[in-house]
């Protein structure tokens, strides 16, 4: 099947200017955190600003403020990112998991703003979906780098430019949503981040695993050397990359773990988790026509991505000595399989949610209560 659909949706069409970062107001998170309870505005300017928040890696523009996040922060990143984006809004119906929660937590109320925090926010479409559903809230989206994806956002939305190890003191008991997705290979320790963003409202968790399964929903068999049939290069591809993201110090490994952490946090109630698995390509049916053209949409929109990400994680690969030939073949080998569809595999989105409960952060402090870290979190949520 082809992948030429039409993507477009609201928040894609809202886009406006041609891109450029220059002037774009945000918000100075180091102002913030320095005692005010007002975070202050100023206006980044790309030619000034650029170079403390980007650097150039291997033709690719990356974050310059965190080296365990290593996957490029360009207009080709930012694209497939979006990707993500409309594959969760067409699986899911919504911009959210727990949608009548969500729903009644951001209930206009008299005299009292609603504040939504996106961690991680990418390109930034989230957010700006988050704006116009809720137009009464304020939307802030915290990545380490600008998105060239928007010109002036919405009035409602505005971005920080922060690593998000270095906390969120800022936020704590301010926010009504918290979302985080695909964070985890910049984190340092899970377990503390989900910790601090329960500090700030109800949390909602998303992480891909790179482990793809086949048909069966099994361990898909991944290729070495010059691989035999049924072993598939994309899974082998996804399990270095993971390796190589482990080896910069992220906890890669706690995206399986998202329901277990989120149940030991002490300020999370109502705690619930569940997987969700996606077709790599258009190739799985449903139960009706309906059903499979979703799952053909999603499957579409996965394998562009993954098409997409093949490009994106090359520089990690060579920055931990990959030689070229072989990055190459991960590259070719993935490609084949998913332009011919001859193995049929399923990649899977971990999730968890909680609602931030009535316990005070003075009393959590002085109890001195420990969040556990992502190594003594067990196994996670089962498959189901």
């Amino acid at each position: 099947m082809s992948d030429d659909f039409d993507f477009s949706d609201s928040a894609s069409q809202a886009k406006d200017g041609d891109g450029d970062y220059d002037m774009q107001s945000v918000v100075s998170s180091q102002a913030s955190s320095s005692g005010s309870t007002v975070p202050s505005i100023y206006s980044f300017n790309s030619t000034r600003d650029g170079m403390a928040l980007l650097r150039h890696v291997e033709g690719r523009i990356f974050n310059a403020q965190n080296d365990m996040y290593f996957l490029p922060a360009d207009d080709t990143e930012y694209a497939r990112l979006e990707k993500g984006y409309l594959l969760q809004l067409v699986d899911l119906g919504h911009l959210y998991i727990e949608h009548e929660n969500v729903q009644r937590i951001l209930a206009p109320e008299p005299g009292k703003t609603k504040r939504i925090l996106d961690m991680g926010s990418g390109s930034g479409n989230w957010v700006v979906g988050m704006g116009t559903e809720f137009p009464h809230a304020e939307v802030i989206g915290i990545d380490l780098a600008p998105s060239g994806s928007w010109g002036e956002p919405p009035p409602n939305c505005r971005f920080e430019y922060d690593d998000l190890n270095l906390g969120l003191a800022h936020f704590y008991n301010s926010c009504d949503i918290v979302n985080t997705h695909s964070t985890s290979g910049g984190i340092k320790d899970y377990g503390w981040y989900i910790n601090e963003a329960a500090k700030c409202g109800m949390l909602l968790l998303a992480e891909g695993h790179t482990e793809l399964l086949n048909s069966r929903k099994e361990l898909q068999e991944m290729a070495f050397g010059e691989g035999n049939p049924g072993e598939s290069w994309l899974a082998r591809t996804l399990f270095e990359f993971y390796n190589a993201t482990k080896r910069r110090g992220s906890s890669a490994d706690a995206r399986t773990k998202l329901y277990e952490l989120a149940k030991r946090c002490p300020l999370l109630s109502n705690v619930g988790g569940r997987i969700d698995y996606y077709p790599v390509g258009p190739w799985e049916r449903g139960r009706n026509s309906e059903e499979t053209r979703r799952k053909e949409i999603v499957g579409i929109l996965l394998r562009q991505s993954f098409t997409e990400l093949l490009q994106s994680i090359k520089p990690i690969f060579f920055s931990q000595g990959y030689d070229a030939p072989l990055v190459q073949q991960f590259v070719d080998g993935s490609e084949r399989e998913m332009n011919e569809l001859n193995l049929h595999m399923y990649a899977r989105c971990y999730r968890a949610w909680g609602t931030r409960n009535s316990i005070p952060l003075e009393s959590l402090e002085s109890d001195a209560k420990q969040i556990p870290t992502t190594g003594d979190c067990g196994q996670g949520v089962d498959d189901q």
